[in-house]
C-alpha cells in the first residue's frame, strides 16, 4: 500500500464515506483506465491530476459517492461537476450537468452526460479526487487492493545431501594434543620406576655375601631388634 493510498484511507475512515459507498463514475462495467495518476512533484509542476477513464458522448455520469455538489458548471469552455464527501472531493470533466449547487446525492446518482472534450484522443472522462490542495488517486476509492504475503519456494523431494565431514575444531586439536601429551608422560614415568626397580635389583643381587661370610650390619640389626 503506498502513502497515499494509506492516507486516503485514514481519511475515510475519520470523516468520509465506508470504501463500500463508493463507485465507479461510469458503468457498469467498470470503464478502462486510459491514463493514471500520475501527481506534481510541486504545487503548479507537471503532471496528471486524476484518471482518464475511458467512455462516449452522451454517457450517463454517476456521484462516486454520497456527498453535497459544491460546483456544476462551465469552467474554461468545459463542463465541470464537483462534490464534497466530508473532507474529500471529486471533480468530473467534461461533464454537462444536470444537478445544481448544494444538491445532496447519493452513491450512485446520476450527475450529468459526458461531453466532448480534447483531453483524450478518445471520449474520456477525467476523474480527480482531493482532500484540500492535496490530488489523490481516485482509484483508490473502488480498487481495494489487498496486500499478499510473499510466496516461499516448497523443499522439494530429493534426498538430502550427505552431511559434511566433521572438521576438527580448536578445541578438539587441544583436547587432542593435550591426551597425547598426558600419554607420553605417563610412558616415560612408567619406563623411569621400571628402569630404576631394575638397577636397585641388581644392585642388590651383587651386594649377598658369599657363603661362610658374616653380614656384621645384618646381625647388629637383628640384635637390635627387641
Amino acid at each position: 500500500m503506498t502513502l497515499l493510498s494509506l492516507l486516503l484511507t485514514c481519511v475515510i475512515a475519520v470523516g468520509g464515506p465506508g470504501l463500500d459507498a463508493w463507485r465507479w463514475p461510469l458503468g457498469p462495467p467498470a470503464p478502462r483506465v486510459l491514463r493514471g495518476f500520475s501527481p506534481p512533484s510541486s504545487p503548479w509542476g507537471p503532471g496528471h491530476r486524476g484518471v482518464d477513464l475511458a467512455g462516449r458522448p452522451g454517457q450517463a455520469v454517476y456521484a462516486t459517492g454520497p456527498g453535497r455538489v459544491s460546483y456544476a458548471d462551465r469552467l474554461a469552455g468545459r463542463g465541470v461537476v464537483a462534490i464534497d464527501h466530508g473532507p474529500l472531493r471529486t471533480t468530473y470533466l467534461p461533464v454537462r450537468p444536470s444537478v445544481h449547487v448544494g444538491r445532496l446525492v447519493a452513491s450512485g446518482t446520476r450527475i450529468g452526460v459526458l461531453e466532448r472534450g480534447r483531453h483524450c484522443r478518445v471520449p474520456c472522462l477525467h476523474w480527480g479526487l482531493r482532500r484540500g490542495a492535496l490530488y489523490l488517486d481516485p482509484l483508490n476509492l473502488v480498487q481495494h487492493r489487498v496486500r499478499l504475503l510473499p510466496q516461499w519456494p516448497r523443499r522439494s523431494a530429493s534426498p538430502s545431501p550427505e552431511p559434511p565431514e566433521p572438521r576438527m575444531a580448536l578445541r578438539d586439536a587441544t583436547t587432542a594434543t593435550g591426551g597425547a601429551l598426558t600419554g607420553m608422560l605417563l610412558t616415560l614415568t612408567a619406563a623411569f620406576v621400571w628402569r630404576r626397580t631394575r638397577i636397585r635389583f641388581r644392585l642388590h643381587r651383587r651386594r649377598r655375601h658369599p657363603p661362610g661370610v658374616i653380614n656384621l650390619s645384618q646381625e647388629r640389626r637383628l640384635r637390635r631388634t627387641p
